[in-house]
């Protein structure tokens, strides 16, 4: 697999998201009982597959300190990673995971708020505020992966 900024972001990102499946397959049978931990760590997966692959589509920049080429990938990409956080925090989340995910949550939004900040600084072909953007992204993102890991998420 390719390294590329908006892809290292949606690793996170997609770890907690999830299209509810067993949940949604639940709630039409009657039952109102949030997932099991095994349930909702299958949902993730399988969005995982889903926004990866949508994320593998979008070229990475070739040059970060191109400012143009950060602006092409992340206004790509950052509108396919808020899309996946709508679906995350739209899912059922099994009580035992809830203050772990709003961790993440916490720190998926900060992460993404450095990604708009990035392309802003892009925009104005203003290097140095781009790369203190991307720099405080990838510590963000590293903080968001070890809760990921600790949650279980293996995508």
């Amino acid at each position: 697999m390719r390294h590329r900024l908006p892809l290292l972001l949606a690793v996170a990102v997609a770890a907690a998201a999830g299209a509810g499946v067993t949940v949604l397959a639940a709630q039409a049978l009657g039952g109102d009982d949030p997932p099991s931990r095994a349930d909702y760590l299958a949902d993730v997966r399988a969005v995982c597959a889903d926004y990866g692959a949508r994320l593998d589509r979008i070229p990475p920049p070739g040059d970060l300190s191109s400012p143009g080429a950060v602006v092409e990938s992340l206004q790509q990409a950052l509108p396919v990673l808020r899309e996946q956080e709508r679906a995350v925090q739209a899912l059922t989340v099994p009580p035992a995971l809830q203050a772990d995910l709003a961790r993440f949550f916490r720190l998926t939004d900060r992460s993404l708020a450095e990604l708009q900040d990035a392309l802003d600084a892009a925009l104005e072909r203003a290097l140095y505020p781009m790369a203190t953007a991307l720099t405080r992204f990838g510590e963000v993102r590293n903080e968001a992966k070890a809760v990921a890991r600790r949650i279980g998420f293996t995508c």
